[in-house]
């Protein structure tokens, strides 16, 4: 279903966007990194269908586009929740603690900036299927969840919610791979408005 391969598509443009900035998870490249400070992955999450029985289906999708940023630790932040520790030790541990958060938190800003300049470039307004597949393409907000420790890091994690339009085929339960069916979109809800295309599942 277009669902499987738009999600492709949009791992596809965030690897090809990384330029060393960031890992995308599942994209498929050259060169494995073993450890990675800022890593962004695609889920699809939903999807909305609206139309008649034996006919393609107009699906509202929905997809998360997850981001993690991680700082290195400048001190025991074990020491916070030890009762044992002294108010020096912990005051300690706590400033290394907000000096990496802001790291982090500085971090993730930049990497949400770049995630949604490039998922919103206006080429990739169709993420990278013929004009007519996909429509109404939309990021709606950036959510960021607190700092945390894990381990020797601080980590922040959050992300933000990308929405299309696209038509989603009828072929039963033998789902025969390879298949072309001419699809429409309506962008509005009002109306059929965009041309048949021909989509090629081959």
């Amino acid at each position: 279903m277009n669902f499987r391969l738009i999600k492709n598509n949009i791992v596809s443009i965030l690897g090809a966007a990384e330029s060393g900035r960031y890992t995308t998870v599942g994209y498929q490249r050259q060169t494995r990194y073993a450890t990675t400070a800022r890593t962004v992955q695609v889920f699809f999450c939903e999807s909305e269908f609206k139309g008649a029985l034996n006919r393609p289906v107009s699906s509202d999708l929905t997809f998360r586009i997850e981001l993690t940023v991680s700082a290195a630790a400048e001190g025991n932040l074990s020491v916070i929740n030890d009762p044992s520790s002294s108010s020096a030790q912990v005051s300690a541990a706590l400033l290394a603690f907000q000096e990496s958060a802001a790291v982090a938190d500085a971090d993730f800003d930049e990497l949400a900036e770049i995630i949604y300049q490039t998922l919103m470039d206006g080429d990739n307004y169709d993420l990278g299927f013929a004009p007519g597949v996909v429509a109404n393409r939309w990021i709606g907000g950036i959510k960021k969840d607190a700092p945390l420790p894990r381990g020797e890091f601080v980590t922040i994690t959050g992300g933000m919610l990308l929405t299309c339009r696209t038509v989603e085929a009828l072929l039963g339960a033998a789902l025969t791979p390879g298949y072309i069916f001419d699809t429409t979109i309506d962008i509005d809800g009002d109306d059929v408005e965009k041309t048949g295309v021909t989509v090629d599942r081959s």
